[in-house]
């Protein structure tokens, strides 16, 4: 068999097969899939001394049971709530093969942090001091792993340090963004709101920092690791955008105005800010959003599951897959 016939039966052969690929792959893209929870969860709460801040820092932990590594979330909560309010995605997510850490950090009102709602400027320094407060908890919180495996000692050698997630909620997701790598501006006086972090590779948002008063549009764009952005489209908190009156917007510096990796935008119909009470606070108008809950955490798996596992079937979901069809029109899924 001469070497010309046999090239061109390879290329042939190999054309059948990318064709056959290609064509498997089109009936694959069009369906969003979500994945059942694998493992049983258990749960633990500690205080770790932050001596640089010199403060106790509470701390709640889910994770899964069972002998392996598992990549490693650092969750931020919401302005003035608590690490523990968030068990419907934090304990789902332990149950899909994830270790959830939750801090609780100085502002939460079950430390008895009061708010300066008076005096605009007063409230902006308190400000200032409490968001730096919150990256310094999610870097230390990283730095701390090996001593979380000693005060819990299910996790020993269960803590895949490489591969780490920041996630947060309202406030909590501006937290995780900015030590995902995001920096905002000041336009008053050039104060640059920032991180020297590096150790998160993925970030995920539940809620839009967009909402917020002070916050410009679509603020995570130059953030260059995978993200996610979970809201709906009642998703406004106490200081959402045109609900106070905000001396200024921050701005996002010239270099991070433009994607440098994928940014995928679920909006979920009629979603508001607390989920009618199941997440962040309890004192607010109901109903409890348990569809919307649902939509939010397993689509939120799917990515995670794509972008930590490098699960490939996720990534053709997350990428290519039709949430409004899995979800009979309640949620939508886009690249931005």
């Amino acid at each position: 068999m001469s070497w010309t016939y046999r090239k061109r039966n390879f290329l042939f052969v190999f054309a059948l097969l990318c064709l056959s690929a290609i064509q498997s792959c089109s009936v694959l893209d069009d369906e969003f899939s979500f994945s059942e929870p694998q493992y049983d969860i258990k749960t633990a709460e500690f205080s770790l001394e932050f001596k640089k801040l010199n403060k106790q820092l509470p701390v709640r932990v889910s994770y899964p049971v069972a002998d392996t590594r598992f990549p490693v979330i650092v969750f931020s909560h919401g302005n003035g709530s608590k690490g523990d309010m968030y068990k419907g995605f934090t304990d789902y997510w332990a149950s899909h093969g994830y270790v959830v850490i939750q801090p609780t950090h100085v502002d939460s009102t079950s430390l008895g942090f009061v708010t300066k709602r008076d005096n605009m400027r007063e409230m902006y320094q308190q400000m200032l001091f409490v968001t730096d407060s919150r990256r310094q908890d999610m870097s230390f919180i990283v730095d701390s792993l090996d001593s979380i495996e000693e005060l819990v000692p299910d996790l020993e050698n269960k803590l895949d340090t490489t591969k780490l997630v920041a996630a947060g909620h309202s406030m909590g997701a501006a937290t995780a963004m900015i030590v995902a790598g995001m920096t905002l501006v000041n336009p008053m006086d050039g104060y640059e709101e920032t991180s020297n972090e590096t150790r998160f590779k993925v970030l995920l948002m539940i809620s839009d920092p967009s909402t917020m008063a002070l916050m410009p549009e679509d603020p995570w764009k130059g953030v260059k690791v995978p993200t996610l952005i979970s809201t709906g489209t009642k998703d406004f908190s106490d200081v959402g955008s045109g609900r106070i009156n905000a001396p200024f917007k921050y701005e996002v510096p010239k270099s991070m105005t433009r994607s440098f990796a994928p940014h995928h935008y679920v909006l979920i119909d009629g979603a508001d800010h607390y989920l009618g009470g199941l997440i962040c606070r309890t004192d607010v108008p109901g109903p409890p959003q348990y569809e919307e809950l649902e939509i939010a955490a397993s689509a939120s798996i799917t990515f995670l599951n794509a972008y930590v596992k490098n699960d490939i079937s996720a990534w053709r979901s997350i990428r290519f897959g039709d949430l409004s069809e899995a979800t009979d029109g309640k949620a939508s899924i886009a690249l931005k």
